[in-house]
């Protein structure tokens, strides 16, 4: 794919912004191609500011082709596009003031990244293909460190362009700007070559089994909740995590103190008793993330980001709104270990990490907002240190082979249907049917970049609105892709059927997806369960599993 290249650049030099699309007085260029290997490298001559830099060239797109769009972050939808689709926007309701206000166009890359307009216009992050019959022309960055890197495709003008994002960094030295790699064959060992070239070892950790406390009670948990659902799942034998997710704190941010109401004894109790059940201890955090209305707010204002106009910027709708902390704040820093070796010493053994997209949003201290996402996982390393990290709800590429599980896709909602508001949402918002494309066409990060987390299945027959025959079908996704298998029910209300298919998901096995073909809303899944080949057929329509 990286073949008979343009290169455009706009920049300023300090007086006048310019355009080229070779070097000359103010920065030379230096190409290095290596088999399937293309290295830029700016090599300045003056301090300049790249506005935007881009290589495009022409693709001769074929009927039946289609394009693989990987989202900016977790949440983000990603999946195989045909040149007749269009891609999803930040939606009708983050286009009113009321959007704009609520800071609902935060969650993904709409304010920084070109948005598509029309059918066949697509764009991905980080890497991209475009599957061809059983084989995938594939280009990728090898490095996103220095800035994010996104690849526009527009299928009906036959078209690819690579941009790299390294707004608001002043260059005054030698500057890489693009790492790409070229690939071409079968899917699962073009993408097993990707990640060897960028030298991740495969991750080998245990697949997590076990329960969350959210989606059943969200926020509105106690401490006779967590006990209860803690011995009734505790006793099925079948898992090995317990986690407790948000609502336990007073306010998001402000970590070390417990709601006293919820959690009379605090959770020291609650962390032995799990461990005295042999699993382990998982707890959710945002580290990054302070709520509007807390003190935390008040007390140190100059913790937070800000944008251009020297504001904090409103990072989402979540708890009434949330800002962001400066993670280069030295005292920020200093509140943030403080807050995990809290929770280190009481004993947890997992954190899920969410939310940290809104570290990022902006670029600054002469940083792209790739480098300081980078930076954020970086600093949550050293904060967790031996414990496992379930990330979430952040760029994906920062954390491959640096965080241990990673949900991959949007939240699960109670149906299967879209409410309405999430018709008019943006693409990170929670949709089960976008969770499942994104189970199935994120495929290739598990095992690989780290273990995916494809979101919980349900059992239960009461607070959801899934059809029995959805849920199996939902259940036997996330246990054929899936690498984190959580729970939100309390099984002690299973009936028998349920503790059936509940056993059946948590059973021990070696799972291979060989395939995953969609014509139209109908797709199949060819895999092997321990070296026995299996095929499932569904609609995504109905979420129906087909004969």
């Amino acid at each position: 794919m990286l073949e008979n290249y343009y290169l455009h650049i706009r920049y300023k030099d300090g007086r006048e912004i310019k355009t080229a699309t070779s070097g000359g007085d103010d920065f030379t260029l230096k190409y290095t191609k290596n088999n399937a290997c293309l290295t830029l490298d700016i090599v300045v001559n003056i301090p300049i500011e790249i506005e935007k830099v881009w290589l495009e060239m022409e693709y001769d797109f074929a009927p039946g082709d289609k394009f693989f769009a990987n989202g900016y972050q977790s949440w983000t939808d990603s999946r195989e596009f045909t040149c007749d689709q269009k891609m999803a926007d930040q939606g009708l309701l983050n286009k009113t003031p009321i959007g704009k206000m609520l800071g609902m166009i935060n969650y993904g890359d709409y304010l920084w990244v070109e948005q598509p307009k029309k059918k066949g216009q697509f764009h991905s992050h980080g890497y991209a293909y475009v599957r061809r019959g059983d084989e995938i022309d594939f280009v990728g960055s090898l490095s996103d460190k220095d800035g994010y890197t996104v690849i526009q495709a527009d299928m009906n003008a036959n078209r690819i362009r690579i941009y790299k994002d390294v707004e608001g960094v002043l260059i005054d030295n030698t500057y890489t700007l693009f790492r790409l790699i070229s690939l071409k064959g079968e899917y699962n060992e073009v993408f097993d070559k990707y990640f060897a070239m960028m030298g991740i070892p495969r991750p080998m950790y245990p697949v997590i089994k076990g329960y969350t406390t959210w989606y059943n009670y969200y926020q509105n948990i106690s401490e006779s909740i967590v006990l209860n659902d803690l011995e009734s799942i505790a006793s099925t034998g079948l898992i090995n995590t317990f986690q407790i997710d948000d609502g336990y704190q007073t306010k998001v941010g402000e970590w070390k103190s417990i709601d006293p109401v919820k959690f009379p004894n605090g959770l020291d109790g609650i962390v032995k008793a799990i461990h005295a059940k042999g699993l382990q201890a998982g707890l959710w955090m945002a580290p990054f993330g302070v709520q509007k209305n807390s003190e935390l707010v008040n007390q140190h204002p100059d913790w937070f980001v800000k944008g251009r106009d020297g504001k904090k910027i409103n990072c989402g709708t979540n708890w009434g709104g949330f800002y962001a902390l400066d993670i280069y704040n030295k005292e920020v820093r200093a509140y943030i270990k403080d807050c995990f070796a809290y929770y280190r010493d009481m004993g947890f053994d997992l954190f899920k990490l969410d939310f940290l997209y809104c570290a990022a949003m902006v670029p600054a201290y002469n940083k792209s907002r790739a480098t300081i996402m980078y930076d954020a996982i970086t600093l949550l390393r050293e904060c967790v240190g031996d414990r496992k990290i379930l990330g979430c709800g952040t760029p994906l590429m920062p954390c491959f082979g640096r965080v241990e599980y990673m949900r991959i896709g949007a939240d699960m909602g109670l149906s299967w249907k879209k409410t309405f508001i999430q018709k008019i949402s943006h693409r990170e918002d929670v949709s089960s049917q976008e969770a499942v494309y994104n189970i199935l066409y994120r495929r290739h990060l598990n095992k690989r970049a780290f273990m995916c987390d494809p979101d919980v299945f349900t059992i239960r027959d009461y607070n959801v609105k899934f059809t029995p025959s959805q849920q199996r079908l939902l259940a036997t996704l996330i246990k054929i892709f899936g690498s984190v298998l959580f729970t939100s029910d309390d099984t002690g209300r299973y009936n028998d059927s349920q503790k059936k298919l509940f056993a059946e998901v948590m059973q021990e096995g070696e799972t291979w997806v060989e395939d995953v073909t969609q014509n139209g809303t109908q797709v199949t899944v060819k895999y092997s369960v321990d070296g026995n080949d299996k095929v499932l057929r569904f609609d995504m329509k109905n979420c129906a599993t087909l004969s």
